[in-house]
């Protein structure tokens, strides 16, 4: 069985589906495995993955059935020790799986995290949007990776937690999600916060790779499936109601740190959908935000203790008179 499965899911990629393919497939690193879900694609997608001739490549298709869905099934069918994500129109770096391996092999942790680099629209490479929070991290773990039992070990899972929940920036071990569950929340967008939060939750021990491991590429001329400003950007709050419910149910909830670390992530998210919604539909975005926090465990509201900003939080709160804010 190899060390890594790397899984992307592809749907209608085309000629992009090659940044992200080419670069897993040039790795320094040689014991991967590399699983593409095409997610019903409709173009020549199947013949651009058919022409690949790699005996590391497994292609699975499946009816369009979601980003989610696309990476649940891809672990489904992982057979590495670690399995870790990227998107097909972003990509890794020659020496990424090389240093993912060795945190592994020097920390045997149950997940492991990396920095990354954002690739703005004009080409110029910029530090990801976590770099302070990596930064911060080593610092508080100089060593590279922490137990539960690491001095500091409340103060580094809460820096993780607040670490942008991107898929590509982790590997997680196999045998965790399997024994814990973790899953993508099959039919959702905003998928990230959710598996992120609860995978950290479920760790042990957490390694952290200051060597940044995969590139983020901004493309204005072909947004992202969240960058509408549809009623798209609603499923954020169902995302959010199921990120708070589930980590509820984790020892971690009761640390103020981490809670407020989990919190914050979601109320940044929810946030940045909410300036980018069509204006009609900010008042009833806002209205389902508050009720969302209202119905979750009333500790998520106790900040004391914590990194949120109450400013923040505010905005999702049912003004007086019942009216939402909908600045």
């Amino acid at each position: 069985m190899p060390l890594l499965t790397c899984i992307t899911t592809t749907h209608n990629d085309g000629a992009l589906l090659a940044t992200g393919v080419r670069s897993v497939l040039a790795q320094g690193f040689a014991d991967f495995e590399y699983i593409v879900v095409d997610d019903g694609s409709t173009d020549d997608t199947a013949d651009r993955l058919a022409a690949i001739a790699d005996p590391r490549l497994r292609v699975l298709r499946q009816a369009n059935a979601g980003l989610s869905s696309a990476r649940n099934r891809g672990v489904d069918h992982a057979r590495g020790d670690y399995v870790c994500f990227l998107d097909a129109d972003d990509s890794r770096p020659d020496w990424a799986f090389a240093a993912i391996a060795r945190a592994i092999g020097e920390h045997a942790p149950d997940v492991v995290l990396c920095r990354g680099v954002l690739r703005e629209i004009r080409g110029e490479p910029l530090p990801f949007y976590d770099s302070g929070r990596f930064g911060a991290l080593a610092d508080l773990c100089p060593e590279g990776a922490a137990g539960r039992d690491h001095p500091a070990a409340a103060r580094i899972w809460a820096e993780a937690y607040g670490l942008e929940p991107q898929a590509a920036s982790k590997a997680v071990a196999r045998a965790l999600i399997g024994t814990r569950g973790l899953r993508f929340p099959d039919g959702h967008y905003f998928e990230d916060v959710f598996f992120h939060s609860l995978a950290l939750a479920a760790a042990g021990r957490i390694a952290f790779v200051q060597t940044p491991c995969f590139t983020y590429f901004r493309r204005y001329a072909r947004p992202q499936i969240t960058a509408t400003a549809g009623e798209r950007r609603f499923d954020v709050l169902a995302v959010m109601r199921m990120t708070l419910d589930a980590f509820a149910l984790t020892p971690d909830f009761d640390d103020p740190a981490c809670r407020g670390a989990v919190l914050a992530s979601c109320l940044k998210l929810a946030e940045w959908c909410a300036t980018m919604i069509a204006r009609p539909q900010r008042a009833g975005f806002r209205a389902l935000a508050a009720t969302v926090l209202a119905l979750a465990d009333p500790r998520w509201l106790d900040l004391a203790d914590t990194a949120v900003d109450p400013a923040l939080l505010d905005r999702f709160l049912v003004l007086p008179g019942g009216h939402a804010d909908a600045r």
